[in-house]
């Protein structure tokens, strides 16, 4: 006995076709959505417009508060001058380092002077 022959036939057209009447309803409806929620939008940002009221500034508001250490650098030309000034002033004065033990600071001309002639101790 033979199997009947139930098997789908691949080959065939489809026939379920979505008709055109649908499809256009669907978009009008969702372009009316997009058209409602545009215009939802707008008119809650204009109605928030009108209510443009502005807090009372607080004293703490007021306050400019400085950063702490480390700060960004906002000006590095003048910070590296400042730096090399002081870095200079050090190098070219006359300083007591600990008066009580006589150590004192004196300028680099001076010390490589010193070190050139008598030679390193």
């Amino acid at each position: 006995m033979a199997a009947p022959d139930t098997a789908p036939d691949d080959t065939a057209p489809e026939t379920a076709e979505v008709p055109a009447g649908r499809i256009a309803r669907i978009g009008a409806l969702l372009l009316g959505v997009v058209a409602a929620v545009l215009l939802l939008s707008w008119g809650t940002l204009r109605l928030l417009d009108r209510w443009d009221v502005r807090p009372a500034s607080s004293p703490l508001a007021r306050q400019t508060l400085e950063a702490p250490e480390p700060r960004l650098q906002t000006d590095e030309a003048a910070d590296l001058a400042r730096l090399r000034a002081a870095e200079d002033a050090e190098l070219h004065r006359l300083a007591w380092v600990d008066r009580k033990a006589g150590l004192a600071r004196i300028p680099i001309e001076d010390a490589m002077d010193l070190l050139a002639r008598d030679g390193w101790p």
